[in-house]
């Protein structure tokens, strides 16, 4: 794309109908451009839009025209990045966003004294000769200056392409900076990252997440409050410390940088200066660590571009060892700072302060001494987005040895961490990564003033595997603030996952503990500026009306692990589930005290074939899909005959054993579902479905089950055990042997049973409509007289959840008025 074919994309401040065509070929990429890019707002925000559009544009189009030409392969080796024939094209695009960068900064250098003697980007294009060639010697002698990290990948990108003919590549690269640089740097944004992270093939093994400008800009805000430092005393503004240790390419580093310069001119009125706050920022105060050298290279890269006078020599970016390493070791990236640089092994290595970023081997994002002072309890703000892929499916990159060494060693940390700080190690799940993050950021913290910031799921404030985190976090910190989006267009805060999340504002706690704010967003902030309005109101605790509804939640339910409001846009249901939670032990108990809750779906999976062969040697029914077109009453049948598959008759037949006439949902979709529990004429293995067998043999307590499951109490903690998506759960098997249910030793279950046989055969009506299905109605009297409550106190349990977004999928304030 010429210089010319640019400025007609930018055509009246929007990419015109004829750009939009030409990038055809993969439309997918621009989902997420206008909403992600937003800088500010009006014009600002307009303006986010067709500058990150534009950049990327360019970007894709020069990575397809170098990929058609077979250079995938020597940019990939160039940049050290995956080289096999499906990530190929992938490769190719990351090593043009890297060009694509530092010509955007070459353009911004233009602005700096030191480096007037350098050949500029606009004569650069135009020398007569060869632009690759013109911009190798442009980067060269900037090297000699600053700017390793930008220009370093960049310059080993265009010698790759040494002796081929990718000018006009490199050319539409060029012009699209010459045209875009200046105005990039004043939205303030990373515009960077999403495609990164969407391109990069690693995030799907590393767990990498993308948090977007408008989410990093809210938690910021959030987090640097009007109290936190004061903010017209440039002096103390200079002095505070940041760290992400799960940075990526910089978003939320970016967001806490333009949240702190806009407090202090904000405080300091006239006596602001902006510049020198921004080189004190990115200098001094800013840390950030990844194990993904090219999105430290970026976050360099964005941290610069709004002031290119940055000494990039005193940057505190670093790539952090992670995986198998030439000593035959493995490295746990930024874990490594919750161990020592000394052997494990050794007792006295037990009291020695966490490992400096020098002491771990850090690669920092450019050539220089790694500063040896401990991370220690010094930084002020810990803001990240911390990977949460279970380890089942993480390090996928590396080979089964090479992973089992990489967990291996993660083992070995959280040990050491056991000694250490006991109450830290039970916050850590072994099975997942992100758990480690939060004893990580308890450490790095000051330990009077500390405040942490985080993305999280939501899930992890609500599961049971997720309650020893919750329970260090509310001895450590003072949860203040947790902020759940239930908008169903936009339920996460992170760019590259359907999983919903949460942000999370702890600090240090004082000498009196106050109640949580959860706050449940009916709509997300469509732009920075929204954000900052939403941020201030919560910050001054003000209502939040219009932006959608807030639940304070007591201290001691907090200290106890208690955080299910988190999950509801409607507190009420969360006050009803701790209703009926202080029934347990008496009216109710857990499911795995009365029933065993088994096989799991995959294990049915894994043992046999759906469909059983003519040849078969025997089969079992099994009920298989959750069809809800299907499944629309509590009487149910096989869907499939199942046979062992070859090599599985032994462990098929085992699992038969556990076969019942009772089945749960193991996995629903809260807008359509209709039934949670079924019951058939004959045992039945189930694939979305869990078997239920009572410990003592009791058909009654059977059908009892089956209408709890049914009635809105059963779906009430069903709702509460969610993971992953809200609208869209799997549970396991703990889940599931975790639900309340009514105890036959403690109460009269009849009619429970009795409801079952009177509706085994009505159909229910889907969730969203469970207000007005009358079979619903009537298991709910049922459940109103086992649990000895007011009948009206159900149905209006019922109401409620049929109007919860991620129940009716319908945005909060459409409920309401339909």
């Amino acid at each position: 794309m010429s210089a010319h074919n640019t400025q007609d994309a930018l055509k009246d401040g929007v990419p015109s109908s004829a750009s939009v065509q030409h990038l055809g070929r993969d439309p997918s990429w621009r989902e997420g451009i206008f909403e992600n890019l937003a800088g500010g707002t009006g014009k600002a925000n307009l303006s986010g839009q067709r500058v990150g559009f534009a950049i990327e544009q360019s970007v894709r189009e020069a990575a397809d025209d170098l990929y058609r030409a077979g250079y995938a392969p020597r940019l990939a080796t160039a940049l050290e990045l995956p080289n096999t024939s499906k990530d190929l094209r992938a490769s190719t695009l990351v090593a043009t966003l890297i060009i694509s960068n530092a010509a955007l900064l070459h353009h911004r250098l233009r602005l700096v004294p030191r480096l007037s003697k350098v050949m500029s980007l606009e004569s650069a294009l135009q020398e007569p000769g060869s632009t690759r060639e013109a911009l190798r010697d442009a980067w060269k002698a900037i090297l000699t200056v600053d700017y390793h990290p930008v220009f370093a990948p960049a310059l080993a990108a265009l010698e790759a392409l040494a002796n081929c003919d990718a000018q006009e590549p490199i050319r539409q690269i060029a012009a699209s900076a010459i045209l875009l640089a200046d105005e990039l740097a004043s939205l303030r944004f990373d515009h960077s990252g999403a495609l990164y992270h969407r391109l990069l093939a690693s995030a799907r093994f590393d767990g990498s997440f993308y948090t977007n400008n408008v989410s990093a800009v809210l938690l910021a805000r959030l987090a640097l409050n009007d109290a936190f430092v004061n903010w017209a005393d440039a002096e103390s503004v200079a002095n505070l410390k940041i760290i992400d240790p799960a940075c990526g390419s910089g978003t939320l580093l970016m967001g806490a940088m333009h949240a702190t310069r806009d407090r202090h001119e904000h405080a300091a009125g006239t006596g602001a200066d902006s510049d020198m706050l921004h080189l004190a920022l990115v200098e001094d105060m800013l840390y950030g660590l990844d194990i993904n050298r090219n999105g430290v290279q970026l976050a360099a890269c964005n941290l610069t571009l709004g002031n290119p006078r940055v000494d990039f020599w005193r940057m505190n970016l670093f790539t952090m060892r992670h995986g198998p390493q030439s000593s035959g070791d493995a490295k746990a990236g930024s874990l490594e700072l919750l161990a020592t640089a000394e052997d494990l092994h050794d007792i006295a290595s037990l009291a020695v302060p966490l490992a400096t970023a020098g002491g771990l081997e850090a690669e920092r994002a450019e050539p220089g001494a790694v500063p040896e002072e401990s991370l220690t309890s010094t930084f002020d703000l810990v803001i990240m987005n911390p990977p949460f892929t279970r380890n089942d499916i993480r390090n996928r990159q590396y080979d089964s040895s090479n992973r089992r060494s990489l967990q291996a060693r993660e083992i070995e940390i959280g040990r050491f961490l056991a000694n250490r700080d006991p109450e830290a190690f039970r916050a850590i799940d072994q099975t997942s990564v992100g758990t480690f993050f939060v004893p990580l950021a308890d450490a790095l913290l000051k330990e009077s003033t500390g405040t942490l910031a985080s993305v999280l799921p939501t899930t992890a404030l609500t599961s049971a595997s997720g309650s020893g985190e919750r329970q260090f976090l509310a001895e450590r910190f003072q949860i203040e603030t947790v902020v759940t989006s239930h908008d169903p267009q936009r339920p996460t805060f992170s760019e590259n996952t359907a999983i919903h999340e949460s942000l999370l504002v702890a600090r240090r706690p004082g000498t009196a503990r106050k109640p949580t704010r959860f706050l449940s967003l009916a709509r997300m902030p469509g732009d920075a500026h929204e954000a900052i309005l939403l941020a201030d109101l919560v910050n001054r605790g003000l209502p939040i009306n219009g932006w959608g509804t807030e639940h304070s939640w007591p201290w001691p339910r907090i200290r106890a692990g208690d955080w299910t409001v988190a999950q509801f846009y409607d507190g009420g249901l969360a006050e009803a589930l701790h209703d009926l939670a202080a029934l347990a032990g008496t009216t109710l108990t857990a499911a795995r005290e009365a029933c065993h809750v088994e096989p799991a779906g995959e294990r049915i999976r894994d043992a046999f074939r759906r469909d059983a062969p003519n040849d078969a040697p025997w089969t079992t029914p099994v009920l298989w899909d959750h069809a809800t077109t299907r499944q629309t009453t509590m009487s149910t049948t096989k869907d499939v005959l199942a046979s062992p598959k070859p090599g599985r008759d032994r462990y098929a037949r085992y699992l038969t054993s556990k076969a019942s006439r009772l089945l749960i949902a193991n996995r629903l979709r809260t807008n359509t579902v209709r039934v949670t529990a079924c019951r058939a004429e004959q045992p039945l293995l189930g694939s979305a479905w869990v078997p239920v067998r009572p410990v003592e043999p009791n058909q009654d307590f059977e059908r009892a089950l089956c209408a709890w499951w049914n009635s809105t109490p059963g779906i009430l903690t069903l709702l509460h055990s969610r993971s992953k998506a809200l609208d869209y759960t799997r549970y396991s098997l703990d889940a599931l042997r975790a639900l309340l249910v009514p105890d036959p030793k403690r109460t009269a279950i009849e009619p429970l049973t009795e409801a079952f046989d009177s509706c085994r055969s009505k159909s229910l009506l889907p969730w969203p409509r469970m207000h007005e299905c009358p079979t619903r109605a009537m298991l709910d009297q049922a459940a109103a007289q086992v649990l000895r409550i007011d009948g009206r106190t159900i149905a209006d349990w019922r109401q409620r959840i049929a109007r919860e977004p991620t129940v009716s999928k319908k945005p909060a304030h459409r409920v309401e008025t339909d």
